[in-house]
C-alpha cells in the first residue's frame, strides 16, 4: 500500500518520502502481539500498528535481507 515515512529529526524535521507500505493481519495475536513478537525476535524487525494492522516500511532494508525479514515474520506468526 502507499504511505509516507519520516526522513529523520533533528536536521529534516517534518519531511516524509513516499514508499510503499506492508501491512499484516495478525489475527489471533492482535496487531499490538505480533509488533511486540517482531521487536523481541532475532533479528528484530521494527514496526507499527495503524488500523489493527502491523505495517512495516521496507525502505531502508537491502534486498538481501528480506529473507531473513520474512523468516522473522513467519516465527513471530507460527509461535
Amino acid at each position: 500500500m502507499a504511505g509516507e515515512s519520516a526522513v529523520g529529526g533533528g536536521s529534516f524535521p517534518g519531511a516524509v518520502l513516499a514508499t510503499t507500505l506492508v501491512t499484516l493481519d495478525a489475527g489471533s495475536l492482535g496487531a499490538d502481539g505480533l509488533a511486540l513478537r517482531l521487536r523481541l525476535g532475532q533479528p528484530s524487525i521494527v514496526a507499527r500498528v495503524a488500523s489493527d494492522r502491523v505495517v512495516l516500511d521496507p525502505r531502508t532494508l537491502a534486498e538481501d535481507s528480506f529473507p531473513v525479514v520474512a523468516a522473522a515474520i513467519e516465527q513471530a506468526l507460527g509461535s
